[in-house]
C-alpha cells in the first residue's frame, strides 16, 4: 500500500511542478498535500510541500513561507520531529507563526513540547506577541504618588498609540508630537497621582474624539467621579436642571426646569469653560455639550460640596450646598435598566433601548414581537443609548428586515515600517462589514421610528445609520454623538486605562459620520418650557407621526 502512496505523491509532485503559474503550482501542491495528509500519509504529504524548496518561482511567492507552518505539522504528524523543529525555526524567522501561545497549544506538537529548543521558540512567540499586548512593566499598582519613570511613560505610551493608530488626525489641527514635549514637564510637576491623572486627560482631550478617552484609577473614583445627586443639560444656551434625586433639594424648589446658574459662586457657563471643557473627550458640540453640561459639570470629589446657584422657573434665586455621592458606574454614568417596552396610547409599541452591551433589547423585542406586529407602530428610543456590542445592535436591527441588509464600511492605519523607511506616509486598510443577515425567525414590518439624541453613540450610531441605509424608519430628535471609532484599550501606571480610537466607519455609499454626528430627519429638541412641564416634545413628536401613517 505504501508503494502506491508514493507513487499517487510522485504524481502529484510532478503534476505540480509543471502545471500553470508559479501561484496555481503552489495552490495545487498544498491542496494535494493536505488530501495526503487527510489519508494519514503524512511523512508523504510533508514531502511535497519540501519539494516546493526548489522551486525559485514559487518560494519568491509572498504567501509561499505560510506553507511552512502546515509543513511542520505533517513533520510532527509523521513521526519525523527534528525535521518538524527544524521547519518551525525556519518558519520562525519568516515570521509566519502566529504569535504568543498558539504554536504551544497545537496538538500535532504534542512529541515536541518536552524539547528546549521548542519551549525556547515558544517563549520567543510569546515575547514578540507581548510587545502588542499591555505589558506588566506599565501596569504598575495605584500608589498615592507615581515615579517620574511611570509618569512618563504612561504619557509616552498614550503618544504613541495615537501616533501609530489613531485615524482622525486629518480632522484636526494638531501637532501631536509638540503636544507631546509641552505636556511632559506637566507631568513630571504633577506631585500626586490625582494630579498626574489630571494632566493626561487634559492630553487626551486634545484628540477631540469620543472613544479616544482616559479612566482613572478607581482607586480615585470618589475623587474624580463622584456625581451630585441632580442632573443637568444645555438648553436655549442655559443649563437647567432635568433630574432631581434629592427630595431636600426638591422642597427648596429645585426641580426639573430649574435654571442652574452658578457654581461655587462663578458663572455656570464661565465655570464649565474653565474647569470641565479641557477634560472633556469628544468632537462634536452635540457630544461635548452633553458631557460638559449634562455629566461632568457637577462632578468632582466626594468629600468637597457644591455650592449651586439656582433661578426658579417662577422668579427668585436660591442657592443650596449640595453634596455628592459615589459613582457606581466609576469613570462612566451609571448604567440604568438596559431595554424595557411599554405600550402608549393609540396602539402604540414604544421600546426604550439605553445600551447594547447585553442581549437586553432583542430579548425584549422578540419577548413583545406577537404585540408589537399588532401595534400602529413601534418607537425605539436610543436617545440615551452609549453603545455596546454591535451583534446586539445587529440583531435587533435583523427583526426589522426581511433580507440581507449592508453593514458599514471602514478604514484604519495600514502601517509598514518599510514603506515609512522609502519616506512615504502609512495608508489605510479599507474594509465592509459585509451584507448582514435577517433574523429568519421574527420579523416586524411595520412603521417605525427611532428616537436620538447627543448621547446616542458608538454601536447606538450604527443601528441609525442601518435605519437609514435600509429606509426603514424616520429618525426624530437631535443630532447623535458623532463616534464609532472602535478604542484599543491599554493600561497606564498607577492602574488607569487609556482608550485610543482606531478606525473610521462610514456609510456603504462613503458618507462621514464620525467627528459630525447622524442628523434626524425630523429635527425636535426639548425647550426650557418642556423641561419644566415635564413634557417629551420628542415622543410626542413620534406618536403623532406613526398616527398619521396608521
Amino acid at each position: 500500500m505504501r508503494w502506491l502512496i508514493a507513487l499517487v505523491s510522485a504524481c502529484f509532485l510532478s503534476s505540480a511542478m509543471w502545471a500553470g503559474t508559479p501561484a496555481e503550482r503552489l495552490s495545487q501542491q498544498v491542496a494535494q498535500a493536505k488530501t495526503l495528509a487527510d489519508r494519514h500519509a503524512y511523512g508523504e504529504a510533508a514531502a511535497a510541500l519540501e519539494n516546493l524548496a526548489s522551486d525559485i518561482d514559487i518560494t519568491t511567492l509572498p504567501n509561499w513561507p505560510d506553507t511552512l507552518y502546515t509543513r511542520a505539522r505533517y513533520e510532527a504528524l509523521g513521526g519525523n520531529p527534528d525535521k518538524a523543529m527544524t521547519t518551525l525555526k525556519y518558519a520562525a524567522d519568516l515570521e509566519v507563526l502566529p504569535l504568543g501561545d498558539g504554536v504551544a497549544n497545537e496538538p500535532e506538537f504534542t512529541a515536541l513540547r518536552d524539547r528546549p529548543e521548542f519551549k525556547a521558540l515558544v517563549a520567543r512567540l510569546q515575547r514578540e506577541a507581548a510587545l502588542w499586548k499591555d505589558s506588566p512593566a506599565l501596569a504598575t499598582p495605584f500608589k498615592p504618588v507615581l515615579s517620574e519613570e511611570e509618569k512618563v511613560a504612561g504619557l509616552s505610551k498614550i503618544w504613541s498609540e495615537a501616533r501609530f493608530n489613531f485615524p482622525f488626525f486629518g480632522r484636526i489641527d494638531v501637532d501631536w508630537d509638540a503636544e507631546y514635549m509641552a505636556f511632559l514637564p506637566q507631568v513630571r510637576a504633577a506631585k500626586t497621582t490625582e494630579d498626574y491623572y489630571r494632566v493626561l486627560a487634559r492630553f487626551v482631550a486634545i484628540l477631540r474624539d469620543g472613544h479616544t478617552r482616559l479612566v482613572a484609577p478607581r482607586e480615585l473614583n470618589d475623587r474624580l467621579y463622584a456625581v451630585a445627586p441632580l442632573t443637568t443639560r444645555l438648553a436655549c444656551g442655559k443649563v437647567i436642571v432635568t433630574e432631581v434625586e434629592d427630595q431636600a433639594l426638591a422642597a427648596q424648589g429645585i426641580v426639573p426646569g430649574t435654571e442652574l446658574v452658578a457654581i461655587d459662586g462663578r458663572p455656570v457657563l464661565e465655570y464649565a469653560k474653565a474647569e470641565i471643557e479641557p477634560y472633556v473627550f469628544g468632537f462634536t458640540p452635540q457630544d461635548r455639550a452633553a458631557w460638559i453640561y449634562g455629566i461632568e459639570l457637577l462632578r468632582g470629589p466626594l468629600d468637597r460640596s457644591l455650592n449651586l446657584s439656582f433661578r426658579l422657573a417662577e422668579g427668585g434665586a436660591i442657592s443650596s450646598v449640595v453634596r455628592r455621592r459615589t459613582n457606581r458606574g466609576g469613570y462612566f454614568p451609571e448604567t440604568p435598566i438596559p431595554a424595557e417596552f411599554k405600550m402608549l396610547p393609540g396602539n402604540i409599541a414604544y421600546l426604550r433601548v439605553q445600551e447594547f452591551v447585553d442581549e437586553a433589547a432583542v430579548k425584549t423585542l422578540r419577548e413583545n414581537i406577537v404585540t408589537v406586529s399588532k401595534s400602529s407602530g413601534l418607537i425605539i428610543d436610543i436617545r440615551l443609548n452609549g453603545g455596546g456590542r454591535d451583534e446586539n445592535m445587529s440583531a435587533v436591527l435583523a427583526i426589522l428586515e426581511n433580507q440581507p441588509f449592508p453593514g458599514l464600511n471602514w478604514r484604519s492605519r495600514d502601517y509598514i515600517a518599510a514603506v515609512r523607511s522609502w519616506h512615504q506616509t502609512p495608508g489605510w486598510k479599507r474594509d465592509t462589514y459585509g451584507r448582514q443577515q435577517f433574523d429568519s425567525a421574527t420579523h416586524y414590518t411595520g412603521p417605525v421610528v427611532v428616537l436620538t439624541s447627543g448621547t446616542t453613540y458608538s454601536s447606538a450610531e450604527q443601528f441609525v445609520t442601518g435605519i437609514r441605509t435600509l429606509k426603514r424608519g424616520t429618525i426624530v430628535g437631535e443630532a447623535t454623538g458623532g463616534s464609532l471609532s472602535n478604542p484599543m484599550v491599554f493600561q497606564l501606571p498607577g492602574g488607569g486605562m487609556g482608550f485610543i480610537g482606531s478606525k473610521d466607519d462610514y456609510y456603504p455609499d462613503g458618507r462621514l459620520f464620525n467627528g459630525i454626528g447622524i442628523m434626524p430627519d425630523v429635527p425636535v429638541s426639548p425647550t426650557i418650557a418642556d423641561i419644566r412641564a415635564g413634557r417629551d416634545r420628542t415622543l410626542e413628536k413620534a406618536v403623532e407621526m406613526l398616527k398619521v401613517k396608521h
